[in-house]
């Protein structure tokens, strides 16, 4: 895809990061750090698609604007967002060249949302001291993983509709 088709493709996914955004932000948790990351589906497929810089173009972006919808911008959360979300699009982007050959869109997804986590709880633990980060890796991994499984399954089902519909060039 040229640089200038993916203009309109990267608006899209970024479009659509903020209002999944905005709904995982309103979804209760029974847990702060258990957010399913809705919001990572589009750049999973921006990673896959377009490469580094739409994808932390896409999350930054992302990450701003909900905190601006949200109000959260002049909080903690922010912070803990906004590492997730250069730690996820660095990853997801590192792994992406393995795809389709080695590593499943899945995959990619499972790597970035273990990325995030692992990144928002080195912010957390810096933020709160006292927080008792060996006792909270191995949940945030678990939850990264399973978090990231669901949206790489979901962005590979849109990612194949996108596909069918002449939305995305190989």
């Amino acid at each position: 895809m040229s640089d200038r088709g993916g203009i309109p493709l990267t608006a899209a996914l970024i479009l659509l990061a903020v209002c999944l955004g905005v709904v995982d932000s309103i979804i209760p948790r029974p847990v702060p750090f258990m957010k399913l990351g809705l919001s990572n589906l589009p750049a999973v497929i921006c990673s896959v698609r377009l490469g580094f810089r739409r994808t932390i173009a896409l999350n930054t972006t992302r990450a701003l604007a909900v905190a601006l919808l949200t109000g959260s911008l002049a909080t903690p959360a922010f912070l803990l967002s906004l590492a997730g979300a250069v730690a996820s699009a660095l990853a997801m982007s590192a792994v992406s060249r393995g795809y389709p050959s080695f590593l499943s869109m899945t995959g990619v997804s499972v790597c970035g949302a273990c990325a995030s986590v692992w990144s928002q709880l080195g912010v957390a633990s810096q933020v709160l001291p006292g927080l008792p980060v060996q006792a909270l890796v191995i949940p945030v991994t678990l939850w990264g993983t399973a978090s990231g499984a669901v949206v790489g399954i979901a962005a590979g089902l849109v990612d194949g509709h996108l596909a069918r519909h002449g939305v995305l060039s190989e």
